[in-house]
């Protein structure tokens, strides 16, 4: 009987130790989780503090895209956002803005994010949405000329970094006053993609699309001399109303027809863009597609995309750079082509695509306009005291091959080439009259073309600015690019 007993309580006590045990295991995992959870709600309000200070500051319109942990709930009361998670809860105050959430096209009085909350803010409101599409519907309905910042921390190492704007921390190189400088030859390396081709396909929007994110890809990952080509021929099939089931940012892009370089590069920031070695595919397929009106719906010749699927590359952080009014100065484009890398510019010489004169020097540009990329600028600049009379001088990379040749923009909106002789050019540059519509970023005139780069005075020129505004064009730049493993 002691034996039995003496049993039964060794059998208790090892109950018991396995249930102290238990208990302790779970409050230690309880800790250890809530632990993490607060780790991840104050990451998260960190993160969020940086983009309070960040839309407190910056007046005018914005975008922004912020990653967001599972299992947050969303409240707005007047100017303040109420978050809450599990236990914890944080209220962010936007001074005098008004907080409206956005759902399926509608005020709504709470959100519950997945993976991303999208932030639209003007002066005085900020609408918080957690679907891209709604988000569209509010830029392009109350403010279609905002300047677009996307911070997309989850590929990044420094949250708060990334939503500080504009700061020196994040700028590929610093301005200190450089006459000159060309992203084709940085202390002997060269960071751009070869020029290329877009033939008859007025698709030079996703041309300078793809060349922008290939090169901030190089200089970004320190691949210099690559020669890294992605595929334009992926965004003008893709990224296009005509496309079955196309996002809805794509709904301007008209494949061969002309398209709008930023949701392009959105396409690119969600889908990713293959590469295109020396762009072969392209060559094969749409460089010979001149596709005019009556293709509807703008299927790009009946292509379907069939060419290169990897590698895949991802631009993060687009910005929108066109100001609402007004334009940039050309020292504010130099800041930015140094701190961000090349410059995707669209609604350049204000024409529909722009393709390449040589081969179909009949065809009109006069619709979304002809996309470049920007990369690099020279004030002591030879060529350009020849031709235009003044040493200043950007430098684009186009896409209508290597021509040395002088171009005309003719008020009927064609593209004329006229001569290979600077001296000629200057001549018609400085008797130009035909353009009868000056606006900004277009009626340039004459421009000169250099081995496939064009050369275009500061805005010093008589025939208007040299980038677009808001109204006519875009000028957008990525902060990063990376090739997922």
């Amino acid at each position: 009987m002691k034996k039995n007993q003496l049993n039964l309580l060794s059998v208790a006590i090892i109950l018991l130790i396995v249930s102290l045990s238990f208990l302790i295991y779970y409050q230690y995992s309880t800790n250890v989780k809530r632990e993490q959870e607060r780790y991840i709600f104050e990451n998260f309000v960190n993160n969020l503090q940086n983009l309070q200070d960040t839309i407190n500051t910056i007046q005018g319109t914005h975008y922004i895209k912020v990653d967001i942990p599972s299992g947050i709930i969303l409240y707005s009361r007047d100017n303040e956002l109420i978050i809450q998670y599990n236990n914890y809860n944080y209220t962010i105050n936007f001074q005098n803005k008004s907080v409206i959430l956005f759902n399926n096209g509608q005020n709504v009085s709470f959100l519950y994010p997945n993976n991303y909350i999208y932030l639209v803010s003007t002066n005085n409101t900020i609408f918080i949405s957690t679907d891209f599409n709604d988000t569209i519907f509010i830029f392009n309905r109350y403010l279609p000329n905002g300047t677009i910042i996307i911070i997309n921390p989850d590929n990044n190492q420094n949250n708060q970094t990334n939503n500080t704007i504009n700061s020196n921390s994040r700028c590929l190189v610093k301005y200190t006053g450089q006459p000159k400088f060309f992203w084709g030859n940085v202390n002997g390396n060269n960071y751009l993609p070869p020029i290329g081709d877009q033939g008859v396909c007025g698709d030079c929007w996703a041309f300078a699309s793809s060349n922008g994110i290939a090169a901030v890809y190089m200089i970004r990952n320190n691949k210099p001399n690559e020669g890294l080509t992605l595929s334009p021929a992926y965004l003008a099939i893709k990224c296009n109303i005509g496309y079955p089931n196309t996002p809805s940012y794509c709904e301007y892009n008209l494949g061969c027809m002309g398209g709008r370089i930023y949701s392009g590069v959105f396409y690119a920031s969600k889908y990713g863009i293959p590469a295109d070695p020396e762009r072969r595919y392209y060559s094969s397929t749409l460089a010979g597609c001149m596709a005019n009106d009556t293709t509807y719906p703008y299927n790009v010749c009946g292509f379907d995309y069939n060419g290169p699927t990897s590698p895949i590359y991802y631009p993060h952080n687009v910005i929108y750079l066109t100001p609402s009014n007004g334009y940039l100065s050309d020292q504010e484009i130099i800041q930015y082509l140094l701190c961000y890398g090349p410059l995707i510019v669209g609604g350049f010489m204000a024409g529909r695509g722009g393709s390449n004169p040589n081969m179909y020097p009949l065809y009109p540009v006069d619709g979304t306009g002809h996309a470049m990329l920007l990369v690099g600028y020279d004030t002591q600049s030879q060529l350009c005291q020849e031709v235009y009379g003044t040493p200043k001088c950007w430098i684009f990379a186009n896409s209508w091959g290597h021509l040395t040749e002088c171009l005309i923009y003719a008020s009927d909106g064609r593209i004329r080439r006229v001569t290979n002789s600077k001296s000629e050019c200057h001549r018609y540059y400085s008797d130009y009259q035909a353009c009868s519509r000056k606006i900004n970023g277009s009626c340039g005139g004459v421009y000169w073309m250099q081995d496939g780069y064009i050369y275009v005075p500061f805005n010093q020129s008589p025939y208007g600015l040299t980038f677009p505004t808001a109204k006519y064009g875009e000028i957008v730049a990525i902060q990063n690019v990376t090739l997922p493993q």
